[in-house]
């Protein structure tokens, strides 16, 4: 699920067809590649898209609350309710997130490095700055603490995606969301909620998309952006 958000984020003229239509030649790949011995990886189950569907799915933030709320009240995981409030505020990718260390938060400038901090080895990544939002920089300060620079910012707290997103699952059933939230839904809300509020170049930049049209999928002309556009004149 995690693949088919990134290739709606890459490819935002594609039809779900065709993001169907690749996800089964990889899976195909996958299947056979095993069965010749090559790999013991398992192709997991997972729903395709319905076709002619775009999905963009997103959290409100007070939905994003209530997850954080119930990771910590029913299971006991503050980590859980730190990685899910940093995503929805960054709008960082599952991999990125589990991948970010220490090194990556500035706190002088107050920016979160989403690929690695410019001097560091960012060779072939995607490297973004995104600022630091009031209500995730107590979560990095904590996290900061104590640490080794190179160590991992929350890499540490699961042994894989496969761990967070589990967990993720539990409080998202509880908040009475369906199956079509996913842990991307995370940064399709970061997006979502800075369409109202910011320039599509800015949503851009922050996004880390490659084309504008990607980033226009966010931008929707609310009542509550209208009046905002209005009274800025």
């Amino acid at each position: 699920m995690e693949m088919i958000s990134d290739l709606q984020d890459d490819h935002p003229q594609w039809s779900t067809s065709t993001v169907n239509r690749v996800i089964s030649a990889g899976t195909t790949v996958l299947k056979i590649s095993g069965r010749a011995g090559l790999h013991s990886v398992k192709c997991p189950d997972f729903s395709r898209l319905k076709e002619g569907e775009h999905r963009l799915t997103y959290f409100t933030k007070e939905q994003v609350d209530k997850m954080a709320l119930l990771a910590v009240e029913i299971y006991d995981r503050r980590d859980l309710a730190d990685a899910l409030l940093v995503s929805a505020y960054t709008g960082i990718r599952q991999g990125e997130l589990l991948a970010s260390r220490v090194c990556d938060i500035d706190l002088t400038t107050d920016t979160f490095w989403i690929g690695g901090k410019p001097g560091q080895e960012t060779k072939g990544k995607e490297v973004r700055a995104i600022p630091i939002q009031d209500k995730i920089r107590p979560i990095l300060i904590h996290r900061l603490e104590s640490r080794d620079p190179s160590s991992l910012l929350f890499g540490d707290d699961w042994s894989n995606k496969d761990a967070l997103y589990r967990s993720f699952k539990k409080v998202r059933d509880l908040t009475g969301l369906g199956d079509d939230y996913v842990w991307h839904s995370l940064r399709h809300s970061f997006g979502t909620w800075l369409g109202e509020v910011a320039h599509p170049r800015q949503i851009q930049a922050l996004m880390g998309h490659r084309n504008i049209e990607t980033t226009l999928r966010y931008c929707k002309a609310t009542d509550s952006a209208l009046r905002s556009a209005v009274q800025a004149l």
